[in-house]
């Protein structure tokens, strides 16, 4: 794969990672369950008790589009 591919291939999982891990899921990396998992119960929690989540999923899904990029990319990603 050439590095154009790379770089589209890498935009593909960061904008899948709106709903964070799915772009690690894409890329057929294994922490992308754990990172889709967690943010969900962080969408539940937010929905059901606690507000100040939405933010915390937020930031998770901007990291984990950052992440998917860099796997994408390099090889290997930020964690």
């Amino acid at each position: 794969m050439d590095d154009r591919e790379k770089t589209w291939h890498g935009l593909r999982a960061a904008s899948l990672s709106i709903m964070a891990g799915v772009g690690h899921l894409y890329l057929g990396d294994k922490r992308g369950y754990a990172v889709f998992a967690f943010g969900a119960i962080l969408v539940v929690i937010s929905k059901l008790v606690w507000q100040p989540a939405e933010l915390l999923y937020l930031s998770l899904a901007i990291f984990s589009a950052v992440d998917a990029y860099s796997i994408a990319k390099r090889g290997h990603g930020l964690m």
